[in-house]
This record gives structure tokens, sequence and C-alpha cells, in this order.
């Protein structure tokens, strides 16, 4: 055997040897690469479902505040035309007040505005800037129905025993003396405030088609 057979005899098994380690280390370390590139997929698509989901809540809550608005902008009073208009702007005013509370406050508001759509944003902008000229204007008048409304509740969850007479009578009382309150403070919204009801409804039904649009997809999949 000479020194070329002995060489080549030596170098076949060590090359194979060799490249089989390499494809080996090769092999693993795509498999790595591969098990991170799923993992960072995985979690985009677990991030994405919670934006999605999280998206799916405010669109839902924003639907629900706006028709809340709506109804009350579209109130079937009693009386002549002039007091079911002023009817109307009440009602529609306080449930303004409340929208924002229905959106979660300013946490809920940025939300939703972080998530949805352009138009949606603009919808819900033009009904947070009637609440704000609403609260300048009537903010007393507000506060003192809510206030009616936390303590007519409270008072109807936890009512008067009726085998106490006295007891049940003073909360009967009470209770009639808030209704009358809220009737007060609910007529004066009412004649003092120069709300525009059917703009006011317009912009209601804008949300609302927008916010359906969205929930849906209809703007892309960007938003």
């Amino acid at each position: 055997m000479n020194w070329m057979t002995l060489v080549a005899t030596a170098l076949v098994p060590l090359a194979s040897v060799i490249s089989s380690a390499t494809v080996a280390i090769w092999t693993k370390r795509i498999d790595a690469k591969n098990k991170a590139e799923d993992r960072r997929h995985e979690r985009v698509l677990d991030f994405e479902k919670r934006a999605a989901d999280d998206k799916k809540a405010v669109l839902k809550s924003l639907i629900s505040a706006t028709m809340y608005v709506k109804r009350a902008a579209q109130y079937e009073g009693t009386g002549t035309a002039e007091e079911i208009a002023n009817q109307r702007r009440a009602e529609a005013i306080r449930e303004l007040y409340d929208f924002r509370m229905r959106l979660g406050l300013d946490d809920g508001v940025a939300e939703l505005l972080v998530y949805a759509a352009p138009l949606v944003r603009d919808m819900v902008n033009l009904l947070l800037a009637e609440w704000d000229r609403q609260f300048r204007e009537h903010g007393y008048s507000l506060t003192q129905l809510d206030s009616c409304k936390r303590q007519l509740a409270q008072t109807t969850a936890c009512p008067a025993p009726m085998e106490d007479a006295t007891v049940y009578y003073e909360g009967e009382l009470k209770w009639s003396e808030l209704r009358k309150q809220e009737t007060v403070f609910l007529d004066r919204l009412g004649r003092e405030s120069g709300l525009d009801l059917d703009a006011l409804v317009g912009i209601c039904d804008r949300t609302l088609e927008a916010a359906h649009k969205d929930l849906r997809g209809g703007y892309g999949l960007e938003y």
C-alpha cells in the first residue's frame, strides 16, 4: 500500500465524520432558529388575538353607550310638543353625562381611541365634544341628578322593612323627595339647554354605523 492509498483510506472516513458532524450542527441550528421563529409567531398571534378581543369589547361598549344616548334623544314624552322636546333634551343630556362612564371613563376612552378605525374615532370625538359642552353649561344640574340617581338606587336596593311602619314611611318619603328633586333638575335641563336633538341623533346613527362596520372588520386588516 503506497502512501497515497494510505492517506485516501484515512481521509475518506474522517471526511465522512466531519461532514456528518457539520450537517448535524447545522440541522440543530436550523431547528433552533425555526423553533425561535415559531415562538415569535405564536407571541404575535397571541398579541393579535388579545388586541382583537379588546377591540371587540370596547366597540361593543361604544355601541351600547351610543344607543342609550340615541334612545334618550327620541324619548316618547308626554304633553305639548315643547314639553316633549324639553323632556328629550333632558334625558339625552343625562345619557350623555353617563356616556363616558359607560365607556370606562378616561382609560376606556383612551383604549377605544387606540383600537378604533379613524371614522369611529371622529364620531366618538364629536360625542365627547358635546359631552364637554353640556357639562360646561349644565354641570351643576348634572351632578345633582347623578347624586339623586345614586341615592335612589341605594334606597331601592335597601328598602325599609314594612313591619316597621315609621322607618318604612320615612323611606318612602325620602324616595318621593329624591324623585321630586330629580324631576326639578330634569325640567331645568330641558328648559335651559339648546341641545340640537336631530343633530345628536344623526351623530349617534353615524357612530353606530361606523362601529358596526369596524366590528366586522370593514375598515381592513390595519384596523
